[in-house]
């Protein structure tokens, strides 16, 4: 929305009982002139000023956008704020008894990028836009405010993950279902066991889970009971369909409360915070600058691996490869410095990748002579993929490598954890 500073709306009434005055009697319209003052560096505040001769004595307004909204000139300088980036016409008309005129001139408005407020996630959840960071003001993408809609606003002050959570305030106790959000459908397999979970903080309100609210076959599990410090409550259901909705029914207890992290994942057990949860340095690829990933060597094939920083499956850096032709595995290869592993122990290693149908393998301790062991290869798809290797330790100190250069193509990597079984 565009947002005027010093500037007063156009009545356009003013022009059916305008009359000449005697000023104007004595002193002939001219063509107008103006200025445009630019910002310093990207922004939409700019500067106009009128600087026709004897402009007081006539009327005069602006239009800052082509046929957009008029608004009545004053003296000194005006200050106009654009709220979208390209290019802008910029009209000045002066208006006489008998005639008016118009100049026009024209700029291109460069706002600043907005703030990158991207976050670690668990990409293994279901729900879409679970840690609510989509969507605007009140609204929430890929969830909907089936009752009680008006009790269910953003919240920013307070989020437990990324940028924003909600806020729901019940002004009277009532029925769980008298505030109730509904994710999109999500898929599932029906008689596969699935966990619910969500974070709750505020006052000691009841909410309950359901699923499929109004599709029949519903599921119900609850209350919990929110406290003043962040709290997980999860819910293990037994999916009865080939999609799901999850509902969150909150509007049993009067108070004000505030939810985050909703997530649905495979099996029993609820997932923690987003977090780098692996036994390797930085395996999430967020430390580091440019194409240098910091706990990480690129033995080799560096000109190939380089920082990918629009397409990432979690946080704000993932890695991508572009192999210029077929070869060796190793003739690309990402590897991990080392890290404590009890000796005989199981560990399995994950990672998601994306991209051209190239193949990748893991590999431990590379060039340790004798210790290594292999897995591979999994081939990337089109849509982040998930792919995982179980292995026994035989050292106190492993490290893992990323072999991805036996195919031509382009792909990303994100998301490498190893974590004890």
């Amino acid at each position: 929305m565009k947002k005027t500073k010093l500037l007063g709306l156009l009545s356009l009434t003013l022009l059916m009982f305008w009359s000449c005055s005697d000023d104007e009697a004595t002193i002939n319209l001219t063509q107008p002139t103006f200025t445009i003052t630019p910002p310093e560096g990207e922004s939409g505040l700019y500067i106009f000023e009128n600087t026709t001769p004897n402009k007081s004595v006539f009327y005069n307004f602006w239009q800052f956008e082509e046929g957009g909204q008029k608004f009545a000139d004053q003296d000194g300088s005006l200050t106009y704020e654009y709220d979208s980036n390209g290019p802008k016409i910029v009209t000045l008309t002066m208006v006489s008894s008998v005639t008016n005129m118009q100049t026009s001139q024209s700029l291109t408005v460069t706002l600043p990028p907005p703030p990158d407020v991207r976050y670690l996630i668990n990409p293994e959840s279901l729900v879409a836009n679970g840690y609510f960071g989509e969507g605007e003001g009140d609204e929430f993408t890929n969830w909907g405010q089936f009752n009680g809609a008006d009790r269910i606003t953003e919240e920013r002050g307070d989020p437990l993950v990324g940028s924003r959570a909600v806020r729901v305030i019940n002004p009277v106790d009532g029925n769980e279902w008298e505030t109730q959000f509904v994710t999109d459908a999500f898929p599932t397999v029906d008689g596969e066991k699935y966990t619910a979970s969500l974070w709750i903080k505020g006052s000691a309100v009841s909410v309950r889970f359901s699923t499929n609210p109004g599709v029949g076959g519903d599921q119900y599990a609850g209350g919990y009971t929110a406290t003043s410090d962040w709290t997980q409550y999860s819910w293990t259901f037994t999916a009865n369909s080939a999609t799901t909705l999850l509902a969150l029914d909150m509007g049993k207890t009067k108070g004000e409360f505030i939810i985050d992290a909703v997530e649905v994942v495979a099996g029993e057990m609820a997932l923690p915070l987003p977090s780098n949860d692996s036994e390797l340095l930085n395996g999430d690829l967020e430390n580091g600058s440019g194409d240098d990933f910091a706990n990480w060597g690129k033995f080799n094939g560096g000109d190939r691996v380089t920082e990918e920083t629009v397409d990432v499956l979690s946080g704000s850096r993932a890695i991508k490869i572009n192999n210029p032709a077929d070869g060796n595995e190793w003739d690309t290869q990402f590897a991990s410095d080392g890290f404590a592993t009890d000796n005989g122990s199981d560990y399995t290693v994950s990672l998601w990748i994306k991209g051209d149908p190239v193949s990748i393998r893991y590999s431990t301790n590379p060039g340790a002579g004798g210790t290594e062991q292999y897995a591979g290869g999994y081939t990337a798809t089109a849509e982040w993929t998930k792919y995982a290797w179980t292995f026994t330790a035989n050292s106190d100190t492993s490290s893992i490598a990323l072999d991805m250069g036996k195919t031509k193509g382009v792909f990303l990597v994100d998301a490498i954890k190893v974590v004890k079984n």
